[in-house]
């Protein structure tokens, strides 16, 4: 655990590891969380503090998987995520094991992720402030990643806490409730912040040199593999199985286990799709897909 301000201190490894990610203790008059799911190692530093609230990004279990470790917290949660920390059914459904049904892992998925029922007990709503007494948090609806994925500005301190958008690694829209479009609108509106300070939620996270440029940078990403959906198209991969085999997030190569990561694939080939067809680019017949 490091401080990162006077009240603020950050639970990290540095290491982008799932299902954990880099939280937020605030210690105040109110003790604070901002995401549930720190590394072991850093959780430990969270043993006999008690915890008073705890407001996630989203739902995604690396985010969230510790809430219930917490009974007492007031747990804070945008409504479109609040299905899914509670049933996983809705969580398996919501990463598309349901579009994509013939998978070997979908009955052990849960508990690789950490899944852990915890219904949210309030809402977060864009522009919504927050105080633990002495720590202003501004809540401001980033979309795109999840429907309901969320950052946090704190004024006073001057930075802004970007959870699942981060502009060193690559965008992530796995979720039937993914959206480019939103994905897109989101990074604009951190960069329009102009923010001295990014703090992500893993891997290496504090951002302070040229955020303006690194956020660009990974919007482009989006668009250079919508170019490669359509060359796939041109050269006659025509459904998103086949088109997701070629593993073009990932860069030719799939992760293991490879069958999670091709069905990670598949929703974010299909997400491209649905744009791609919303621009007038393809149209879709029978689950099949040409160049219109």
């Amino acid at each position: 655990m490091q401080q990162l301000f006077k009240r603020i201190k950050l639970l990290t490894n540095g290491k982008y590891k799932i299902p954990y990610c880099s939280c937020l203790f605030i210690e105040d008059e109110i003790n604070c969380l901002i995401d549930s799911s720190p590394p072991d190692e850093e959780m430990i530093h969270l043993e006999n503090r008690p915890i008073d609230m705890i407001i996630n990004s989203h739902g995604h279990t690396d985010h969230c998987s510790r809430n219930y470790c917490f009974p007492s917290a007031q747990v804070l949660l945008h409504p479109f995520e609040h299905q899914r920390v509670v049933s996983g059914e809705t969580y398996l459904h919501d990463y598309g094991f349901n579009h994509f049904p013939d998978n070997p892992l979908k009955d052990i998925y849960l508990d690789a992720v950490k899944f852990h029922s915890r219904a949210a007990d309030g809402e977060l709503t864009d522009g919504q402030v927050i105080s633990t007494g002495n720590v202003e948090i501004q809540v401001m609806h980033l979309p795109g990643h999840t429907s309901g994925h969320c950052g946090f500005i704190f004024p006073r301190e001057g930075f802004i806490f970007t959870a699942d958008i981060h502009p060193d690694l690559k965008p992530f829209y796995a979720m039937i409730d993914s959206d480019i479009d939103e994905f897109i609108i989101s990074i604009e509106k951190i960069r329009q912040l102009n923010p001295d300070i990014l703090v992500a939620g893993h891997g290496s996270i504090v951002i302070k040199d040229k955020i303006s440029q690194r956020l660009a940078a990974y919007r482009d990403e989006l668009f250079l593999r919508e170019e490669k959906i359509l060359k796939l198209i041109k050269a006659g991969k025509h459904t998103v199985e086949e088109m997701a085999g070629e593993a073009i997030t990932f860069e030719g190569k799939f992760p293991a286990p490879r069958e999670i990561f091709f069905l990670h694939e598949c929703v974010m080939d299909w997400k491209h799709l649905q744009r791609l067809e919303r621009l007038g680019k393809v149209v879709a017949e029978d689950n099949h897909y040409y160049l219109r």
